[in-house]
């Protein structure tokens, strides 16, 4: 059951569109908007996600780059990056970021702030130590 995805001209936004088969969506003529009525769509190439395994989500993370997306040294920048970081990554590698960005937003400057790359890298590398560490038999 394909879903497609169109940007309409006439409301200008991105809309799904579902078909029961993929030869119903072939037979189609042109889609109406649902928003609009309009027949003036573009079908566009959907976003798609891949499953990856915990190991290569957490190679995958570029410490430059997220640091690089830190605004500002300041508490309320350091806070933004860490809610971030909390959204993406606190799953993974069993951190804090957003309790870290909580304590930043109530007015504490946390520690952390001071050297943000050597908590990330830290967690980083803890983490990559618990997945390539053999498990322990159950006795």
């Amino acid at each position: 059951m394909p879903i497609y995805q169109y940007d309409c001209a006439g409301c200008e936004r991105r809309i799904d569109v579902f078909f029961r088969s993929v030869a119903a969506a072939a037979e189609a003529k042109r889609p109406a908007c649902p928003e609009c009525g309009s027949r003036r769509l573009k079908r566009v190439v959907s976003r798609f996600a891949r499953a990856r395994s915990e190991g290569e989500r957490i190679d995958s993370i570029d410490l430059e780059q997220e640091m690089g997306r830190m605004e500002s040294g300041d508490v309320a920048g350091f806070s933004r990056w860490a809610r971030r970081m909390g959204e993406q990554y606190d799953s993974e590698l069993g951190s804090d970021f957003r309790t870290l960005a909580d304590k930043a937003d109530a007015g504490e400057d946390p520690v952390e702030r001071v050297d943000a790359a050597h908590t990330l890298r830290h967690r980083i590398e803890r983490k990559k130590e618990q997945i390539s560490a053999p498990s322990e038999p159950d006795a």
